[in-house]
Formats: structure tokens, C-alpha cells, sequence
């Protein structure tokens, strides 16, 4: 017990550890801070407000052409036809301003269910694209929460799920690397571990214990500010909330609230930091050094997290198979629970089941490999001894 607290008291003094965590918070509220300036083009508000002015100045040039030509039917007709739309997009602006969300999508589900009638049968790219829009709409409906920016997330439960897409789990990985390198480090002196002195025989039990309480403890400060901050500035919004997702190995798209995300995702971030705890500790006691660990941690993990990124954009007939089976792939948990690296990279096994098999495989190998080092260290040395 006494040396867990001293591991604990290594880290809590270290400016390291408040250095890391300062630019990890820094770094998520200036995001906070550009999803709130940032504008949102696609809102169904901005939309529907789009779509009012153009209607309006439609019907500017055909009253202009009726009062040039009193008899003309067709423009009477179209004139008619853009009244009723302008009427719908009026409706639908009330309805928004009012936040009475079921009414306003209805009436664009509607709108657009006539919009689909009218378009002509060789324009299967509307088409396409209004079906999918009433998609959206409909659950939305069903869900009955309002729109929000789901590029330029703010408020709280979507932008979390926003953070974990990418910059939580990649600075989360760069914070670890430091801090942990220099916790696992700490005792080696020109290769001698000092710890071996001490009248314990279960430091490396104690240091992953540490290194996972850290982590953890690291992990739930940050979230927890994030989420606390964007949810006073701009509300916590719904966990009832749908995003589109695919479930592997189904290529069609659905659309699931958040909170069907939530379990699978806190669940394979768990156990890939866990990983990263273990990794870290045994690159530590095989390197015996502060700098060669943080150097190949960095390498390891913040590589291997970016390396489906840079995939991505590879030519689409390459085959990546090979990126299930890395344990580092699953450091972006979200997007692999959604299914979007698995349908990124052609494969449709990229999953949470995967992400769960590799990583426990590679948690209980390199922990098994923790507890034996120091004895393989110890015969390897007296090998060379001799």
C-alpha cells in the first residue's frame, strides 16, 4: 500500500501530468469554442429559409410575366403551385421558431413527399437525395428532439460522441504516453530497477494499478469538464438523439440514437486503454529508459491509431484485412462501433465483437509478458554474465 501511494504521489507532483492535462482541456474547448462560431449551412432552418427566399423571388418574376401576359394559364398554374410552397415553408419556419418539432417535420416530410411526385423519373439523384432527407426527418420525428449540428457539434451528449471520433482518444494516447512513461520509468537507474529493493515482490501489479487508476481518473476529468462546459453554455441535448450508423456486416445505413452507441463505445474505449496501460509498462521495463519508452509508445500507439485515417484515402481496390487484427485500430472506438472504419476500409468484420477479441488477446498477453520480464530479464542477464 505504501508504494501505491507513493506512485500515486509521482504523479500528482509532477508538472507533466498538469502540463498534459492543461493542453488536453485547452484543446477540447477550443473546439468547443469553433463549433459554436462556426455556421451552420445545412440546418433544415437555414434550408427551409433558403428555399422561401428563392420560392419568393420565383413568384416576383412570373407575377411580372402575368401582368405582361394576363392569359397565360401556365403561369397562373406555377404561380399557384409556388403560393402553396411558400405557404409550407412559412408553416414550417412557425413551427421551428415555436420549437414544435413534430409539426415542423411533418410538414417537410409532406413537402417533400410532393416534391418526390413531381420530380421526373430520370432524376434519380433527387430522388435519392429526398428519400434520404425524409429518412432523416422521419426519425427525428419519431425521436422528437430538435436538429442539431452534427458536423459542428456543441451541445453536450453529441459533442462527446463528436470528441470521441477522433481528438479524445488521440490526445488521451499522446497524454498516457507521457505520463506513464515517466511514472514506469521513474525507478530505473542505468537499467537497475531500484524497485526490486523494496520488501514488495508486487511492484508491477501495483504500477498497472496505478497506471489504469491515472488513466482513468484522466479520462473522466476531461469528459466530464467537456461535457460539463458545453452543456451550460448550450444545453446537454438527448441521448434519444439518431446518428447514422451501419451495422456490420450490413452495408445499409440506419439511423440509432446515441444512446444505443454509448454501452459498446465506453466498453471498447475501456478496454483499449487498458491496452495502452499494459503496452506502455512493458515497453517501459524492456527499454529501462524514459525517452526510448515515450519514443516507441508515441510511435506504437499515436501510429497505429492514424494509420486507418491515412488508410482511408488509399485507392478503394486495396484490401486492409490486416488492420482488424491491431489492437491499435480500436483506439478510435466510435467509429469502429458505428461501423464507419469497417465500411471505410472494406471490411466488413471491423467491429465491436473484433475490437473486443483483439483487445482482450493483446491485454492478457502483454500482461502475462509484464509479470514475466523482470524473471526473463534477470535469466537473460545472468546468461550473458557468464
Amino acid at each position: 500500500m505504501a508504494y501505491f501511494k507513493l506512485q500515486v504521489k509521482k504523479v500528482l507532483k509532477n508538472n507533466l501530468t498538469w502540463i498534459s492535462l492543461t493542453i488536453a482541456l485547452l484543446a477540447v474547448g477550443l473546439l468547443l469554442a469553433y463549433n459554436a462560431a462556426a455556421p451552420d449551412q445545412l440546418s433544415l432552418h437555414t434550408q427551409v429559409t433558403q428555399d422561401l427566399r428563392q420560392n419568393e423571388k420565383e413568384q416576383a418574376r412570373v407575377k411580372a410575366n402575368l401582368a405582361q401576359h394576363p392569359g397565360s394559364k401556365s403561369d397562373k398554374e406555377q404561380l399557384t403551385i409556388i403560393s402553396k410552397q411558400i405557404n409550407s415553408d412559412k408553416a414550417i419556419l412557425i413551427a421551428l421558431n415555436q420549437q414544435n418539432w413534430s409539426t415542423a417535420y411533418r410538414l417537410m416530410i409532406n413537402q417533400n413527399n410532393h416534391r418526390l411526385k413531381q420530380v421526373k423519373s430520370d432524376n434519380s439523384e433527387l430522388k435519392e437525395h429526398l428519400k434520404q432527407n425524409n429518412l432523416h426527418l422521419g426519425v427525428l420525428l419519431q425521436a422528437n428532439v430538435p436538429e442539431e449540428n452534427e458536423l459542428h457539434p456543441k451541445r453536450g451528449f453529441l459533442f462527446i460522441f463528436k470528441l470521441l471520433e477522433g481528438l479524445l482518444p488521440i490526445l488521451a494516447t499522446v497524454m498516457l504516453c507521457f505520463i506513464l512513461s515517466n511514472l514506469f520509468t521513474a525507478k530505473y537507474v542505468d537499467r537497475l530497477n531500484r524497485a526490486t529493493l523494496l520488501p514488495n515482490d508486487e511492484t508491477t501489479t501495483i504500477d498497472l494499478m496505478t497506471g489504469l487508476l491515472v488513466t482513468f481518473v484522466l479520462i473522466l476529468i476531461v469528459s466530464s469538464v467537456a461535457f460539463g462546459i458545453s452543456s451550460l453554455l448550450f444545453g446537454s441535448g438527448s441521448l434519444s438523439y439518431p446518428v447514422q450508423a451501419f451495422a456490420l456486416p450490413k452495408e445499409a445505413p440506419q439511423y440509432l440514437p446515441l444512446a444505443a452507441w454509448l454501452v459498446p463505445t465506453i466498453g471498447l474505449m475501456v478496454l483499449a486503454f487498458i491496452f495502452m496501460v499494459v503496452l506502455i509498462q512493458f515497453i517501459a521495463q524492456v527499454s529501462c529508459n524514459q525517452l526510448s519508452c515515450l519514443f516507441i509508445s508515441l510511435v506504437l500507439l499515436l501510429g497505429g491509431a492514424v494509420l486507418p485515417l491515412l488508410m482511408q484515402s488509399v485507392e478503394k481496390q486495396a484490401q486492409f484485412s490486416f488492420v482488424r487484427y491491431l489492437p491499435t485500430t480500436y483506439i478510435l472506438a466510435f467509429q469502429v462501433v458505428t461501423g464507419r472504419f469497417g465500411l471505410a476500409l472494406r471490411d466488413l468484420h471491423l467491429n465491436f465483437v473484433s475490437g473486443c477479441q483483439v483487445l482482450v488477446i493483446a491485454i492478457v498477453a502483454l500482461a502475462i509478458l509484464n509479470l514475466l520480464w523482470p524473471k526473463i530479464a534477470q535469466q537473460v542477464g545472468q546468461y550473458f554474465s557468464k
